[in-house]
């Protein structure tokens, strides 16, 4: 069943200068439980990485995306064929390869707004909880078809006991300060969102920890790439 429709808020700032289209004050039919959608990073105004997830929960209060095992999606590699580096961002040298998740597949938690996502990984049999994964990132973008959004490089992962925790990447996040990619604005914010989603999330009754035991419907097909997915 559908919700009541909902307003997307205004978004500025690094979104505009990634190519990213900002939307005031629109009223919209949220997507519907079992729906595909399109999930775009998007940096430099080009796609940085672009993949079909499947809509579990979308209400103006949490996002809920899972991402399945099986699902073919397009991923960034620096020309040479590595990992891309802060600097193959700030020159906008990369190029996009067909992969496959070939892992157990993870949700996507979003409170419409924030400036980060939850997701939950499982083990290879889904019996058990991996580990939570705080992605930093601007607020997802609502688009037709899916969500656009820019990450930040800075993550932390939290273990299932929620006591345990590290930061992730913050060798290459302090490369993309140091180089300018990243504001020294910019990385505080990021620091400190990440310290407050963590905060709600080891608490243990936040809107996240509730997701811990879910299990995909097994009738979901695994969803494709649409037509047109890098159509900016």
């Amino acid at each position: 069943m559908l919700v009541s429709p909902f307003v997307i808020p205004a978004q500025a700032g690094i979104q505009e200068s990634q190519g990213m289209n900002n939307t005031k004050n629109i009223k919209v039919t949220p997507f519907t439980p079992g729906q595909p959608v399109l999930v775009r990073e998007i940096w430099q105004g080009k796609i940085w990485t672009a993949r079909p997830e499947i809509v579990v929960q979308d209400t103006p209060e949490l996002l809920v995306l899972y991402k399945a095992r099986g699902t073919r999606w397009k991923q960034l590699i620096s020309p040479e064929g590595a990992k891309p580096s802060a600097q193959s961002r700030k020159s906008g040298r990369w190029n996009l390869n067909d992969a496959v998740w070939d892992i157990e597949g993870n949700l996507r938690l979003n409170i419409p707004d924030s400036h980060y996502s939850v997701l939950a990984f499982w083990n290879e049999s889904h019996s058990s909880l991996s580990c939570w994964y705080i992605n930093l990132e601007y607020q997802l973008t609502r688009t037709e078809r899916g969500f656009d959004y820019t990450d930040m490089l800075l993550d932390i992962i939290v273990e299932p006991g929620l006591e345990n925790w590290r930061w992730k990447d913050a060798d290459e996040f302090q490369e993309a300060i140091d180089i300018g990619l990243i504001s020294p604005q910019e990385a505080k914010m990021f620091r400190a969102e990440g310290e407050k989603a963590l905060k709600l999330l080891r608490s243990g009754k936040s809107v996240f920890n509730v997701w811990e035991h879910w299990h995909p419907d097994p009738s979901w097909p695994v969803p494709v790439l649409p037509d047109g997915w890098d159509v900016l």
